[in-house]
């Protein structure tokens, strides 16, 4: 009696016009995503300062408004990139940029210090897991030798969406007084939302375009515990200090800029625009130069020029003389370029450094532990301001986050052109 073998079907070809749809929606969709977040985030900078008589809140007060509320982010980019593994990208995606956009909007309605704090928490939940949601979908899709540039762009449209909020604060601010003006600029925050109902309805993850099966399918064992056994463990830790390196030197300097150009420097509404104004245009060539170098040069130089370039442009902005404008504003475009360089390879380079199964878990965790930890570097400056002002508080504390963000990098391994899902390439 003979016996036929069966044959295995084979999974059948991945159409390279259909992947190619995808990967352009995958790229839209996060960088709405990151755009929308840099509007909502950003425009918390321009409101406090107005917010703070009214709700009768300290210079102390708001560094543990602002850290806690970082702290939530970082929670909340655990728990939804947890959310990510098991239940997808896209599904994730749409969840958060509802939720930091209804909190962002009921962050106008609040009467006291205890509200904003309620309301800044739970918008830092949602706002904390956008960026690793949106990090593994995009890294998922992209081509190994352009991730760091496909992930940079993506990016840059946080500096869009922090221009976005520049001109909604120009333009409310010169139509409404200050101490109302700042709950109209956190009522737009609810924009956003309509972008999520879009995504939701034409992005797909890119394992099913590929036929590959969900991150966590067949797997029993618990993602958390996946990246603390030994072979993770080391690569765990030393991405989370990248983390508090890169988020330590950003949300120092940008949270409080608009309130040390007015506090510090003087400077009216319109001056500080124009100062941001420049910061914008220098943190998006700085997105973009970064992505560029990433996979011209490799991950560890490039992150390493632009530490060191944000320490020596933020001491050089703090150190100019007020009297010296025009110096002042060349400096702060190499602020925004070095300060948002630095952040732009996060995406590509935490992506590389975990398996598909665990990718954007490890992303969240070593992104947002590290922003947890770094919540302290806005604490720190929200109290020192009070004794030796805004801008040493914050050149202080740029400087200790290039220094960790250095320290993490001689950790950490090369991994241009690594390859991730490789039924899509």
């Amino acid at each position: 009696m003979t016996h036929e073998h069966q044959a295995v079907p084979s999974k059948p070809p991945v159409d390279d016009s259909h992947v190619e749809k995808y990967r352009r929606r995958a790229i839209a969709a996060s960088g709405i995503g990151w755009g929308l977040d840099g509007f909502t985030w950003t425009m918390y900078g321009f409101a406090l300062t107005a917010a703070m008589p009214v709700l009768g809140m300290s210079e102390g007060a708001s560094g543990w408004v602002t850290a806690i509320s970082i702290v939530a982010s970082a929670a909340g980019g655990v728990i939804f990139g947890n959310l990510a593994d098991r239940f997808g990208r896209i599904n994730m995606l749409t969840v958060v940029i509802l939720g930091y956009s209804i909190f962002t909007a009921l962050t106008a309605t609040s009467q006291h210090t205890f509200d904003f704090l309620l309301w800044r928490t739970l918008e830092g939940l949602f706002f904390g897991g956008e960026w690793a949601v949106g990090a593994a979908l995009v890294a998922e899709y992209a081509r190994p030798e352009k991730r760091g540039r496909s992930l940079a762009i993506v990016q840059s449209c946080y500096a869009i969406g922090w221009a976005v909020s520049t001109t909604a604060y120009l333009t409310l601010y010169s139509i409404f007084p200050p101490e109302v003006a700042w709950r109209y600029l956190f009522l737009v925050g609810i924009i956003p939302a309509l972008a999520a109902f879009v995504i939701r309805r034409t992005t797909k993850d890119a394992t099913e375009i590929s036929g590959q099966s969900k991150p966590d399918e067949g797997k029993s064992e618990g993602k958390f515990a996946r990246l603390f056994k030994a072979d993770l463990r080391a690569r765990t830790l030393s991405a989370t200090l990248l983390g508090v390196g890169v988020q330590g030197i950003y949300y120092s300097v940008f949270i409080f800029l608009p309130t040390y150009l007015q506090e510090d420097r003087g400077l009216s509404i319109v001056g500080t625009a124009t100062y941001t104004w420049v910061a914008i245009v220098g943190s998006f060539i700085g997105y973009v130069a970064s992505g560029f170098l990433l996979d011209a040069i490799g991950r560890r130089p490039t992150f390493l020029f632009f530490f060191l370039g944000s320490a020596a442009s933020v001491s050089l902005f703090v150190l100019t003389p007020a009297a010296q404008p025009e110096l002042g504003i060349l400096i702060i475009l190499l602020l925004g370029f070095f300060a948002s360089g630095q952040a732009g390879g996060t995406g590509a380079y935490l992506a590389e450094l975990f398996p598909t199964e665990v990718r954007a878990t490890g992303q969240a965790i070593s992104y947002n532990f590290g922003r947890g930890l770094a919540a302290f570097g806005p604490l720190t400056v929200g109290i020192a301001a009070a004794s030796i002002g805004w801008g040493y508080s914050i050149m202080i504390i740029a400087i200790a986050g290039a220094i960790l963000g250095i320290i993490a990098l001689s950790l950490l391994p090369e991994t241009k052109n690594s390859q991730l899902v490789s039924a899509i390439d």
